[in-house]
């Protein structure tokens, strides 16, 4: 299978990810925090070390930074616990609907003031439109994606944090699509991410990292693992956001992905990603009845694409014969088809590795030209 959606999940994973998984299937199969016995311990330090892990990535103390089912989890939890009646919130078109749906339902909710920002011409957003922007809607949050997961657009964070500090705005980063390409750390207030995407860990696994003085109330309550027997939910981090059984063996599997990540890694798999990326592009310039979708700015390795003749499911279907994977529809993002004019069927989206050959580039572009 040539394999062309790592923008949903990075695919096939790391084997020392399945391996640290399989371990603890098979060797451990406890938590962190449920006991007292050796297996808990090895267990808490490879949780500990997963932690210190993003921490480190986000630039927070290992102590802000909560695991979650994942990035959807943390922007709901981050959004419910900040959020108050008739506060005003910006953000932008190009949102996941991790952030567009909630931020809906907190309107209705709580009267919230929403302003949605739209691209620029050039298919993504300058740091003077977000000025201009916090300038008119004043808001009390400001909560942006990191890059478009349906254009690859990629956007200025240290601007964006900049500015919104400079007019009393809190941050929240949803950095699902940048964890494990570029960095992310020290922009903003809040980051929210994923680790199946470019982190190489499982599915089902989050976290949510905020910096020290910025306090969410815990909108779950339950199991800790604590020895203490309380009746209240504990406000202390990680511990308030964390409740219930955790995901054990997908942070262990982030634990060890986290080990391959070192900084000449993955800019060494974002810069072959991103040069499979152009070279697509390249060949599907060549196609007339191929229309790009794609920033003339700064970008991660994604692009999206419209066939003049086909929708972008019966795209799909015959890369799919073919054993070629890509996504097809709307990916998620309903605010930003309104503006590309593709709200009826969506994109095609190709978003590939790191691996990606010459032979594989020519083999798409000459599905598409029969």
């Amino acid at each position: 299978m040539l394999y062309l959606d790592h923008a949903a999940t990075s695919y096939p994973k790391p084997e020392s990810v399945l391996a640290a998984m399989t371990h603890w299937y098979r060797d451990l199969g406890v938590s962190s925090s449920r006991g007292s016995s050796h297996r808990c311990t090895e267990v808490a330090q490879l949780v500990q070390r997963a932690r210190r892990g993003l921490a480190t990535m986000c630039g927070v103390a290992a102590s802000r930074v909560a695991f979650t089912s994942g990035a959807t989890e943390s922007i709901n939890l981050f959004l419910r616990a900040f959020l108050r009646p008739g506060d005003a919130v910006l953000t932008t078109a190009f949102e996941h609907s991790s952030v567009a749906r909630p931020l809906v339902a907190l309107q209705r909710e709580r009267a919230l003031s929403l302003t949605v920002l739209p691209p620029d011409a050039d298919g993504g957003i300058a740091p003077a439109s977000v000025q201009r922007a916090l300038l008119h809607a004043r808001p009390r949050l400001f909560v942006f994606t990191h890059a478009s997961n349906v254009t690859g657009a990629l956007f200025d964070a240290a601007a964006f944090g900049e500015l919104a500090r400079a007019h009393g705005a809190t941050t929240l980063l949803d950095a699902s699509q940048t964890a494990g390409q570029v960095p992310i750390g020290g922009f903003t207030d809040a980051i929210a991410l994923s680790a199946h995407k470019a982190l190489l860990g499982p599915p089902g696994l989050g976290a949510l990292c905020v910096r020290e003085g910025l306090e969410l109330e815990p909108q779950k309550q339950g199991g800790t693992g604590t020895s203490q027997a309380l009746e209240m939910h504990p406000v202390e981090w990680p511990l308030a956001f964390e409740a219930g059984t955790p995901n054990t063996p997908a942070v262990c599997g982030l634990d060890a992905a986290l080990g391959l990540l070192t900084p000449a890694h993955q800019r060494e798999r974002y810069t072959a990603a991103l040069l499979a990326t152009l070279a697509f592009e390249s060949e599907l310039r060549e196609n007339p009845r191929v229309r790009i979708i794609t920033p003339t700015s700064v970008r991660i390795p994604v692009l999206s694409f419209v066939h003049a003749d086909l929708d972008a499911a019966d795209v799909g279907a015959i890369l799919d014969a073919l054993d070629i994977h890509v996504r097809t529809g709307h990916h998620c993002a309903p605010w930003l088809h309104r503006h590309l004019g593709t709200t009826a069927a969506g994109t095609v989206r190709v978003s590939p590795g790191p691996f990606v050959t010459a032979d594989d580039i020519r083999r798409v572009s000459a599905a598409l030209a029969s």
